[in-house]
């Protein structure tokens, strides 16, 4: 599974990058949260009218193992803009999933139709 957070504006970028790459699916939030970006020294570097939290999209990809490394490459650098608070990728391991619908367990390739 690969969790990305990064910048509201190359949401779109991004998400256009996996569906070229064939990403079946993928979950979005909105999120705030707060990291080094704002101050290279680490002092506040916003006012008392402004947040000081950063608005960041998460990305969810659940994926198999030997997608893992291009994806997560893709996201990298669809996000990167070359300024401090690009974001983060991070991978973990996934145990199983299970079909909501179907109740099966593993890949979605291995799933067979049944309608």
């Amino acid at each position: 599974m690969i969790v990305a957070y990064i910048r509201p504006i190359v949401q779109d970028e991004v998400v256009e990058r996996l569906r070229g790459l064939e990403v079946p699916g993928a979950s979005l939030s909105e999120v705030n949260g707060f990291g080094r970006e704002a101050d290279p020294d680490g002092g506040e570097s916003y006012g008392p009218q402004v947040s000081p939290y950063a608005d960041m999209v998460k990305l969810e990809v659940v994926c198999s193992a030997d997608r893992v490394e291009p994806l997560a490459h893709a996201i990298a650098e669809a996000a990167q803009t070359g300024r401090r608070g690009d974001g983060k990728v991070f991978v973990l391991r996934v145990e199983r999933g299970i079909d909501i619908r179907t109740f099966s367990v593993g890949p979605e390739d291995e799933e067979e139709e049944t309608e």
